[in-house]
């Protein structure tokens, strides 16, 4: 049978690093600074801006000095099938013409308001794809598969810490850098305080008395468990190989402590999501011919149903599934984005959200003293409505299409990275259907798509728009 990879190892992802791609040492994590520093310093100081109130803002800075670095280099590459995403970031930009445009059953927008979230959104997607095509660009000799993994495994390190500050110190808050520096009459409006208030936890009031959602370092507990469930293929490659050094002892007691956070965390699709990867991993490596995978997952999945059932959590599981007070009014939600974006702009959009006039006239229309169970904007809960109601249905499909090309070309290539890219990509589609996924989670999966088509040597950029 076909091998996924040419060189024994212990992990899922049969993690082997052939020489040119080992690091060189030369220093712990700010001491490699060279010219690959924006890539350094975002994600070793992840923690910095998210105390600065920065977190959400910094990639826009240091995708400026990338960019330089891509417009210098002599011969750009992309990754195969790249003239479908060129399509999509075309499409996204043409929203802005539907800013102020009417969507039935919805408020009217006015002002500047609708340009400044446009604004946000496209600054994400030019700033994902600069960090995208600087991967795929860079000196693999210098910012190697392994330094960059290794960066992304760092954050979820980051992701698991925070993740267990939001359950033992749930009602911890404090302002950011950039609020003590601004007046609190910008900082306090609702966008402006979701992007620069750091927050560890959200209190769940739809469940226990007393619950929270953690969130630490991302603004919102569904984007904690994207983040996650997108990182923790990185931990595993990263930290688990036999080149890994001391991290490979100390994973193991990370993996572990993480648990309580993502039983905490409430975040059902994060729950299926991890299940998906693994099954995606396990299945890919059980058609190579090889069970070590499945050993791994069993091994995994027999400690961490121990640590359910001698613990609380198994409980709290049981609980959620049993309160999915969520799910009507995701479902009404999605129904109303496609009928809306049919009826009346089913090609571009309307460019940003809208929110509804009334409600779904049932209990997901709203419950007594239960803020998260309102009527939320359309286009939100779930990347995937947002992209149909503010890129249309051609820029949902376009964009659709780039991520299924890349998970179909990664699934067939015979590697560790074609597997880590592939889990990635499969998982960040999957969690297109309940997060809004436009911020690290997108970030991290177009990074992924990058790195594996530099290892895979694409061709030239004009050999690969198609």
């Amino acid at each position: 049978m076909t091998t996924l990879d040419s060189t024994r190892n212990q992990t899922p992802f049969a993690l082997a690093h052939p020489s040119w791609v080992r690091p060189r040492h030369r220093g712990f994590i700010l001491g490699r600074l060279d010219e690959y520093w924006p890539l350094t310093l975002y994600f070793y100081l992840f923690p910095v801006w998210w105390v600065l109130g920065l977190a959400q803002v910094i990639l826009f800075v240091l995708a400026l000095p990338m960019l330089w670095q891509l417009v210098r280099h002599r011969d750009l590459r992309v990754p195969q099938g790249f003239g479908l995403y060129l399509l999509f970031l075309i499409w996204v930009g043409l929203g802005v013409t539907m800013l102020w445009v009417d969507a039935p059953g919805t408020e009217l927008k006015s002002g500047i308001g609708p340009l400044v979230g446009f604004a946000f959104r496209a600054l994400w997607y030019l700033s994902v794809t600069i960090a995208c095509l600087y991967v795929l660009n860079a000196d693999r000799n210098r910012l190697t598969a392994v330094r960059v993994t290794r960066m992304l495994a760092f954050l979820f390190v980051i992701t698991a810490a925070g993740g267990v500050l939001g359950v033992l110190a749930p009602t911890l808050d404090f302002r950011s850098g950039i609020e003590l520096l601004l007046p609190e009459s910008f900082t306090e409006q609702p966008f402006m305080n979701a992007l620069f208030h750091p927050r560890v936890a959200l209190a769940a009031d739809y469940f226990s008395q007393g619950a929270s959602r953690v969130t630490a370092p991302y603004s919102y507990p569904n984007t904690w468990g994207n983040a996650y469930g997108l990182l923790v293929p990185f931990f595993i490659y990263a930290w688990f190989g036999r080149n890994a050094g001391w991290r490979r002892w100390v994973a193991p007691f990370i993996l572990l402590l993480s648990v309580p956070p993502v039983v905490l965390s409430l975040n059902r699709g994060l729950w299926l999501g991890l299940g998906l990867s693994a099954g995606w991993v396990v299945l890919r490596r059980l058609f190579a011919g090889d069970l070590r995978a499945l050993a791994a997952v069993f091994s995994a999945a027999m400690v961490l149903l121990l640590t359910l059932v001698a613990t609380p959590l198994g409980s709290t599981i049981i609980e959620r599934v049993a309160k999915p007070h969520s799910d009507a009014r995701r479902e009404a939600t999605a129904s109303q984005v496609i009928r809306t974006t049919w009826e009346a702009s089913p090609i571009l959009g309307y460019g940003g959200t809208r929110q509804m006039t009334g409600n779904f006239n049932s209990i997901a229309g709203g419950l007594p003293g239960c803020h998260q169970c309102s009527a939320p904007p359309l286009g939100t809960q779930g990347f995937l409505w947002g992209l149909v109601f503010m890129t249309g249905f051609v820029g949902a499909l376009l964009m659709l299409s780039f991520l299924l090309w890349q998970f179909q070309l990664n699934a067939r290539r015979v590697t560790s990275m074609g597997l880590l890219t592939s889990t990635v990509v499969i998982s960040a589609i999957f969690y297109f259907l309940f997060y809004d996924s436009l911020d690290v989670p997108m970030l991290v999966t177009m990074m992924a798509i990058g790195l594996s088509a530099r290892e895979h040597n694409r061709p030239p950029l004009l050999e690969s728009l198609v």
